[in-house]
Protein backbone atom coordinates (compact mmCIF):
# COMPACT_ATOMS: atom_id res chain seq x y z
CA UNK A 1 0.00 0.00 0.00
CA UNK A 2 2.81 2.38 0.87
CA UNK A 3 4.35 1.85 -2.60
CA UNK A 4 0.98 2.52 -4.26
CA UNK A 5 0.51 5.69 -2.22
CA UNK A 6 4.00 6.89 -3.07
CA UNK A 7 3.40 6.24 -6.77
CA UNK A 8 0.09 8.14 -6.68
CA UNK A 9 1.66 11.05 -4.81
CA UNK A 10 4.62 11.45 -7.14
CA UNK A 11 2.90 10.66 -10.44
CA UNK A 12 -0.67 11.88 -9.91
CA UNK A 13 -0.70 15.39 -8.50
CA UNK A 14 0.89 15.42 -5.05
CA UNK A 15 -2.22 15.14 -2.94
CA UNK A 16 -1.65 16.12 0.71
CA UNK A 17 -4.01 13.36 1.91
CA UNK A 18 -2.01 10.75 -0.04
CA UNK A 19 1.25 12.22 1.26
CA UNK A 20 0.08 11.91 4.86
CA UNK A 21 -1.04 8.32 4.31
CA UNK A 22 2.21 7.36 2.63
CA UNK A 23 4.28 8.92 5.44
CA UNK A 24 2.23 7.08 8.07
CA UNK A 25 2.61 3.70 6.38
CA UNK A 26 6.32 4.31 5.73
CA UNK A 27 6.71 4.84 9.48
CA UNK A 28 4.61 1.78 10.38
CA UNK A 29 6.59 -0.32 7.85
CA UNK A 30 9.98 0.81 9.15
CA UNK A 31 10.95 2.70 5.99
CA UNK A 32 10.95 6.07 7.77
CA UNK A 33 11.95 6.58 11.41
CA UNK A 34 9.88 9.69 12.18
CA UNK A 35 6.26 9.36 13.30
CA UNK A 36 3.85 11.21 10.99
CA UNK A 37 2.03 13.51 13.42
CA UNK A 38 4.27 14.09 16.41
CA UNK A 39 7.68 13.88 14.74
CA UNK A 40 8.63 11.38 17.45
CA UNK A 41 11.70 9.38 16.42
CA UNK A 42 10.87 5.94 17.67
CA UNK A 43 9.96 2.54 16.34
CA UNK A 44 6.25 2.10 15.76
CA UNK A 45 4.22 0.14 18.24
CA UNK A 46 0.50 -0.19 18.77
CA UNK A 47 0.67 2.38 21.59
CA UNK A 48 2.68 4.87 19.51
CA UNK A 49 0.42 4.40 16.47
CA UNK A 50 -2.62 5.09 18.63
CA UNK A 51 -0.98 8.28 19.91
CA UNK A 52 -0.24 9.35 16.35
CA UNK A 53 -3.84 8.59 15.37
CA UNK A 54 -5.17 10.74 18.23
CA UNK A 55 -2.91 13.66 17.26
CA UNK A 56 -3.81 13.27 13.56
CA UNK A 57 -7.48 13.56 14.45
CA UNK A 58 -6.97 16.74 16.44
CA UNK A 59 -4.80 18.37 13.75
CA UNK A 60 -7.13 17.32 10.91
CA UNK A 61 -10.04 18.97 12.73
CA UNK A 62 -8.01 22.17 13.19
CA UNK A 63 -8.28 22.01 16.96
CA UNK A 64 -6.12 24.33 19.10
CA UNK A 65 -3.11 22.85 20.84
CA UNK A 66 -4.38 20.60 23.61
CA UNK A 67 -3.66 21.43 27.21
CA UNK A 68 -1.51 19.13 29.33
CA UNK A 69 -4.60 17.32 30.66
CA UNK A 70 -5.64 16.30 27.09
CA UNK A 71 -2.26 14.68 26.49
CA UNK A 72 -2.45 12.90 29.85
CA UNK A 73 -6.00 11.61 29.25
CA UNK A 74 -4.98 10.41 25.78
CA UNK A 75 -2.19 8.41 27.43
CA UNK A 76 0.51 10.24 25.47
CA UNK A 77 1.61 12.93 27.93
CA UNK A 78 5.27 12.35 27.13
CA UNK A 79 4.59 13.54 23.57
CA UNK A 80 3.58 16.99 24.82
CA UNK A 81 6.41 19.46 24.35
CA UNK A 82 7.16 23.11 23.74
CA UNK A 83 8.52 22.25 20.26
CA UNK A 84 5.28 20.52 19.28
CA UNK A 85 3.25 23.41 20.69
CA UNK A 86 5.20 25.87 18.50
CA UNK A 87 4.75 23.62 15.45
CA UNK A 88 1.03 23.27 16.15
CA UNK A 89 0.57 27.04 16.53
CA UNK A 90 2.31 27.66 13.21
CA UNK A 91 0.85 24.88 11.05
CA UNK A 92 -2.23 23.19 12.51
CA UNK A 93 -4.76 25.51 10.89
CA UNK A 94 -3.05 25.44 7.50
CA UNK A 95 -5.18 23.48 5.01
CA UNK A 96 -2.30 21.43 3.63
CA UNK A 97 -1.32 20.30 7.15
CA UNK A 98 -4.85 19.33 8.14
CA UNK A 99 -5.21 17.33 4.91
CA UNK A 100 -1.90 15.54 5.54
CA UNK A 101 -3.05 14.71 9.08
CA UNK A 102 -6.37 13.41 7.74
CA UNK A 103 -4.58 11.09 5.30
CA UNK A 104 -2.14 9.90 7.95
CA UNK A 105 -5.00 9.20 10.35
CA UNK A 106 -6.93 7.22 7.76
CA UNK A 107 -3.85 5.15 6.93
CA UNK A 108 -3.08 4.50 10.60
CA UNK A 109 -6.70 3.44 11.18
CA UNK A 110 -6.34 1.00 8.28
CA UNK A 111 -2.95 -0.30 9.44
CA UNK A 112 -4.28 -0.87 12.97
CA UNK A 113 -7.33 -2.76 11.66
CA UNK A 114 -9.92 -0.13 12.63
CA UNK A 115 -10.92 0.23 8.99
CA UNK A 116 -10.89 -2.32 6.21
CA UNK A 117 -11.27 0.24 3.41
CA UNK A 118 -8.73 -0.53 0.70
CA UNK A 119 -7.38 1.85 -0.27
CA UNK A 120 -7.72 3.69 3.04
CA UNK A 121 -7.33 7.14 1.45
CA UNK A 122 -7.75 8.69 -1.97
CA UNK A 123 -6.65 12.13 -3.12
CA UNK A 124 -9.17 14.89 -2.50
CA UNK A 125 -6.90 17.85 -3.19
CA UNK A 126 -3.84 18.39 -5.35
CA UNK A 127 -0.67 20.39 -4.79
CA UNK A 128 -2.06 23.38 -6.71
CA UNK A 129 -5.11 23.53 -4.41
CA UNK A 130 -7.54 22.10 -6.96
CA UNK A 131 -9.92 19.24 -6.19
CA UNK A 132 -9.03 15.77 -7.41
CA UNK A 133 -11.35 14.62 -10.19
CA UNK A 134 -13.42 11.45 -9.83
CA UNK A 135 -11.34 9.93 -12.65
CA UNK A 136 -8.10 10.62 -10.79
CA UNK A 137 -9.53 9.14 -7.60
CA UNK A 138 -10.58 5.99 -9.49
CA UNK A 139 -7.15 5.70 -11.13
CA UNK A 140 -5.39 6.05 -7.78
CA UNK A 141 -7.72 3.49 -6.19
CA UNK A 142 -6.83 1.01 -8.93
CA UNK A 143 -3.09 1.67 -8.46
CA UNK A 144 -3.32 1.14 -4.69
CA UNK A 145 -5.47 -1.99 -4.93
CA UNK A 146 -3.01 -3.45 -7.44
CA UNK A 147 -0.14 -2.61 -5.09
CA UNK A 148 -1.84 -4.70 -2.39
CA UNK A 149 -1.97 -7.78 -4.61
CA UNK A 150 1.57 -7.93 -5.96
CA UNK A 151 4.80 -8.68 -4.24
CA UNK A 152 7.31 -5.91 -4.47
CA UNK A 153 11.07 -6.13 -4.69
CA UNK A 154 13.09 -5.03 -1.71
CA UNK A 155 14.13 -1.39 -1.77
CA UNK A 156 17.68 -1.97 -2.97
CA UNK A 157 20.08 0.54 -1.53
CA UNK A 158 17.22 2.10 0.43
CA UNK A 159 16.61 -0.78 2.76
CA UNK A 160 15.13 0.17 6.06
CA UNK A 161 17.62 0.00 8.88
CA UNK A 162 17.08 -2.68 11.44
CA UNK A 163 14.51 -1.57 13.98
CA UNK A 164 15.71 -2.57 17.43
CA UNK A 165 13.37 -1.61 20.23
CA UNK A 166 14.26 1.81 21.40
CA UNK A 167 12.47 4.68 23.01
CA UNK A 168 11.95 8.20 21.89
CA UNK A 169 14.02 11.05 23.09
CA UNK A 170 10.74 12.50 24.36
CA UNK A 171 10.01 9.50 26.54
Amino acid sequence: MEHGLLWCYVQRGKSPEVHGAQCALAWVGGVHSTAPATGDVAAPSQWRAMGELIVCGAVSRGEPYPDHEWWREAGIAQLDSVERQRWWAQWSSYGWTTAIAEGAGLALSWAMGFSDDAPPVLPRHLEDGSRATPELRQECAAIMREALTRSLPARSGLGAPSRPDHTSAST
